[in-house]
């Protein structure tokens, strides 16, 4: 091939990519790039109503967006916006504006796809790459939560962008586009859920034509709510309220006051919300200084509430009368329930007053002896403590919005106990004795004696109460800590639960006597079962005494008798000698010391022939008495006891209660707002956000310069490259011609 005819063959080249430049390989440029990322920052004011005050406060912002696309998928470019607010002279991020975006977009028509991003989204993300002189349908951002919610449907969410003309901006010529949305509801106000929210919108945008980039924007954003009447308990109530004081309880187990400072919080909520009442939680948690809960103080219910007078609505619950002081109080008196008797009670209106500047009504309550019920008794199935309550309770309440400003409460709790003189169903309890056994099978040894009581049974008999008391006697060698069989034995007794004698018709065999001395012993003879010979035996009054620092009275049994004994295996005939002193705590029959001495002898004649001889012979001794340690155990039972049984008969205050609300201020505070919601909110329609922001001018010429290069690109390609070729093509074929 001749070089003058490949000139030809080049120029037909040029003449063939030329068009192809401008009509296949620029086109395909005209999409947004897989490697977006963009920051763009605006400049703004914000304004936001302070629910305390009402009143909008204002604020510079700085606005910054952050655009990057992530992946291409299936030909749909998947991009994140990131934008956050901070204040424009702390630099203070204000999180509540922070915000995630994903979109699912045609890089080439810049339109939503549904089925990608976070949301499915309709019309255009942003202008597309060649932007024409025609309006255009764009996804407002600001509305996603309003769709995602279901406030609103997606078509709610599409704007058009009204083509207004072109307008030199930033020194380029730009199409000029507005767009506006107003009164769209997007949910609710979070803090008053009864509030709706409706969204007004305006917008301009400065495109550059060529490459559809936003040169320029301003936007104005405001959001209302209009409020219901607030004369109404709120949806969404959430509150605690706490008191501080004192108080006094009688330990029932010590019969001792035991006194603590003391913090109470009532705490309210809404649980559910339906259109004509509302289930509301109230609890109340008490605790002493150190955190420990007092569970006789503490409660928690569930209630059906008509939230505009806030009565309790008595078919869905166990209450009556109000909750508490209705939204709009009056002056007149109020029936209010009393969970301190678990009643109404009448709060009598009192007068006017001032508390630091703010009017209050002054409501008292007064409870005097009213029976509130009766308290089981432990141990003791067949009698009651009965309860009465006294109180004065003075409550002070702003009246637009029946805030309790302040309460004080005094009031007690008085217990009338019935008489306690008598041996509980859980008695329990164990014993130990030392002393010297000799028996003629055993020899003298230092023994240990445990005896354990407690009671397995209760039976009534002709409405006398009898407890079945296993009575288990162990005794122990103390030098080897063998058992001595023969001085053990386990024996039951029915016992009369009030008078402590021996039921004949009970346990293991008949008895009679007492079992042991009972509460409210007397200065008197008694007749006691003794365990020895299994014989009754007379316990003598002796004195009275005071004894390991406890007033006692002392008994003693002491006699020189035959009897009929089988507790040494076989029934026999003895002569039973014995000294045995008891010293008893009067009140509670607790014997708190005890010393014995017994012997017993055979008369060998007898035992052998029948013919009672002369002559008798010691086949057992014992000695026992309480330890030390036993005698100091004893007495502090007694003590403790002794200080319970006075409680027979008697009416005394179980609890004191005095306490009043911990945050005076707050609680003004509290009620001033509460005040001027209802008076302003209540019914109306209120400016809650109102944000207007432009685009930077540091973003402006950024936008601007990117615009220029990506313009000049496109036009580089389509036009300039594609008339080069042309020329060159032309020029080869003239040198062709003159050749």
């Amino acid at each position: 091939m001749k070089k003058r005819d490949l000139l030809v063959i080049v120029a037909i080249i040029f003449f063939l990519i030329s068009p192809s430049l401008a009509f296949y390989v620029v086109p395909s440029m005209k999409r947004l790039p897989d490697d977006l990322n963009e920051v763009i920052y605006y400049d703004g004011k914000l304004g936001m109503l302070n629910e305390k005050t009402l009143e909008m406060e204002y604020r510079d912002v700085t606005i910054i967006r952050h655009i990057k696309a992530l992946r291409e998928e299936n030909g749909v470019l998947i991009v994140r916006e990131d934008i956050e607010v901070r204040d424009k002279y702390t630099n203070e991020e204000i999180e509540d504006f922070r915000m995630t975006k994903i979109y699912g977009v045609d890089p080439y028509t810049t339109e939503n796809i549904a089925g990608y991003g976070d949301l499915d989204r309709l019309g255009q993300w942003l202008f597309p790459i060649g932007v024409q002189k025609k309006n255009y349908e764009v996804w407002n951002s600001d509305l996603d939560d309003a769709c995602k919610k279901g406030y609103i449907e997606p078509e709610e969410a599409v704007a058009t962008a009204h083509f207004l003309g072109e307008e030199v901006r930033a020194g380029i010529k730009t199409y000029k586009y507005y767009g506006s949305q107003e009164n769209v509801f997007t949910g609710y106000l979070p803090t008053l859920p009864e509030a709706k929210m409706y969204y007004g919108g305006e917008i301009f945008a400065w495109v550059e034509p060529q490459t559809g980039t936003i040169i320029d924007l301003q936007k104005h954003v405001s959001q209302y709510a209009v409020f219901p009447d607030l004369h109404k308990l709120p949806s969404n109530l959430n509150i605690s309220v706490y008191l501080i004081g004192n108080i006094s309880m009688l330990n029932t187990t010590t019969a001792q006051y035991e006194n603590f400072n003391v913090t109470v919080c009532n705490h309210v909520e809404v649980e559910n919300a339906t259109e004509n009442y509302y289930l509301v939680k109230n609890e109340v948690i008490a605790e002493d200084e150190n955190g420990n809960r007092i569970e006789e103080l503490c409660s928690s219910s569930v209630d059906a509430v008509n939230p505009y007078t806030l009565e309790y609505i008595q078919m869905l619950s166990n209450k009556k009368g109000l909750m508490s002081f209705p939204i709009g109080v009056q002056k007149k008196n109020y029936l209010l329930w009393n969970p301190d008797i678990n009643n109404v009670s009448v709060a009598k209106y009192k007068g006017e007053e001032e508390i630091v500047g703010l009017k209050v009504y002054k409501y008292v309550v007064d409870v005097d002896n009213y029976y509130i019920g009766k308290e089981s008794i432990e141990g003791m199935s067949d009698r009651f403590v009965e309860l009465y309550y006294d109180g004065t309770t003075t409550y002070y309440v702003e009246p637009t919005s029946g805030s309790i400003v302040y309460v004080e409460k005094t009031g007690q709790v008085n217990a009338s106990f019935p008489d306690l003189h008598t041996i509980p169903e859980n008695f329990a309890g164990e014993l130990k004795m030392e002393g010297e056994l000799w028996a003629v099978t055993e020899g003298k040894k230092s023994i240990e004696m445990i005896r354990k009581i407690n009671v397995e049974n209760v039976y009534w008999e002709e409405g006398n109460k009898v407890l079945l008391l296993k009575d288990e006697t162990t005794v122990y060698d103390r030098k080897t800590g063998e058992k001595i069989d023969i001085a053990c034995k386990t024996e039951y007794h029915g016992v009369y639960a009030d008078t402590a004698e021996e039921a004949k018709n009970y346990g293991d065999r008949q008895r009679e006597g007492l079992y042991t001395f009972p509460p409210g012993t007397e200065k008197r003879s008694y007749l006691m079962w003794n365990p020895e010979i299994n014989a009754p035996s007379v316990v003598y009054f002796v004195r009275e005494e005071d004894h390991n620092g406890v007033h006692t009275y002392l008994f003693q049994t002491k006699e020189d008798r035959v009897v009929k004994d089988d507790t040494m295996g076989m029934e026999m005939t003895v002569r039973y000698i014995t000294t045995t002193n008891y010293w008893v705590e009067p009140n509670t029959g607790i014997v708190i010391d005890m010393k014995k001495e017994s012997v017993k002898e055979i008369n060998p004649l007898e035992t052998f022939l029948g013919i009672r001889g002369l002559f008798w012979i010691d086949v057992y001794k014992l000695t026992l008495y309480f330890p030390e340690d036993t005698q100091q155990e004893m007495a502090e039972q007694a003590k403790q006891m002794m200080e319970l049984i006075k409680l027979s008969n008697s009416k005394v205050p179980a609890l004191k209660v005095n306490i009043k609300s911990k945050d005076l201020i707050g609680s003004i505070e509290s009620a001033k707002m509460q005040k001027k919601q209802i008076e302003k909110l209540s019914g109306n329609k209120v400016k809650v956000l109102d944000l207007t922001y432009w685009t930077s001018e540091k973003s402006v010429n950024h936008m601007v310069e990117k615009a220029r290069e990506a313009s000049f690109l496109l036009m580089f390609m389509q036009i300039i490259v594609p008339a080069f070729l042309v020329v060159v093509g032309l020029a080869m074929i003239a040198i062709w011609i003159r050749r």
